[in-house]
């Protein structure tokens, strides 16, 4: 069987939502595509720290986090950058005018850490842990990886965001992070030698849309974004309906 390289988003294509947890038959799937031969890798909008940690459960050795801002390749961090310090410093200056709460990922680690305790009540309790802390100094930061914003979509319209890429998490939370995964692909796929007919690509949410229409055979979850599905090569089922599964079977990946 020819090896094909996959890439799979985490959230909504791999796992329900954003619990984290696989069907049964997506765990399946992976399995039976590493019997196969095929490589499986991660590409995900989450912290390189948070995908490891995925990754680590369900025996991925490669992928791209941060939303193509991070490599790690067979389980050590190749590549990892850090959002545009300045420019988050100066949003998150603008916010403070307009007392909207944030929250920052400072480090490679599964926490936000904020001054401004109203964002407490915000913060998703399935996402990083929070710490309140109102001496921490943001303007001493030179590195910084993710910034939490909590505002519904009336207020996000509001908010000069200064280019940074945005990524809304839930209702209430917003986020700055990466929307890159492209071009973190494009890098690993340069250090393997891979060629783009030897590609495949998942994906459900508008954070995806950057890995469609690059030359790699694309995948849309059913429970995927209408303008994803438009541009897909091909829709498979949900994720909780077997959608990975399917897909794989349907194109002779599994049997």
């Amino acid at each position: 069987m020819h090896k094909k390289y996959f890439f799979f988003d985490i959230d909504g294509t791999l796992s329900i939502e954003q619990t984290m947890v696989m069907p049964e038959s997506a765990v399946r799937c992976i399995d039976r595509l590493r019997a196969n031969g095929h490589f499986t890798a991660l590409a995900t909008g989450r912290l390189q720290a948070s995908a490891a940690q995925f990754a680590a459960q369900h025996g991925f050795q490669d992928f791209v986090a941060d939303g193509g801002y991070s490599l790690t390749l067979s389980g050590k961090i190749a590549e990892m950058k850090s959002l545009p310090a300045a420019d988050c410093i100066a949003l998150i200056e603008r916010l403070e005018a307009a007392g909207i709460p944030w929250a920052v990922t400072p480090v490679n680690e599964q926490l936000c850490v904020t001054t401004d305790e109203r964002y407490l009540a915000a913060a998703p309790p399935e996402y990083f842990s929070t710490r309140c802390d109102p001496s921490f100094d943001y303007h001493a930061l030179h590195k910084l990886y993710k910034v939490n914003i909590a505002c519904n979509t009336e207020q996000e319209g509001a908010i000069d965001f200064g280019g940074l890429p945005t990524v809304r998490y839930n209702r209430d939370i917003l986020l700055i992070e990466p929307t890159e995964k492209q071009k973190g692909i494009r890098r690993m796929l340069d250090r393997l030698g891979v060629p783009d007919d030897d590609v495949v690509v998942f994906g459900d949410g508008m954070n995806d849309m950057c890995m469609f229409g690059q030359g790699w055979f694309s995948i849309a979850m059913g429970n995927a974004r209408d303008a994803l599905k438009d541009k897909a090569d091909y829709i498979t089922d949900r994720v909780e309906q077997d959608g990975l599964w399917n897909a794989c079977k349907h194109f002779g990946w599994i049997a």
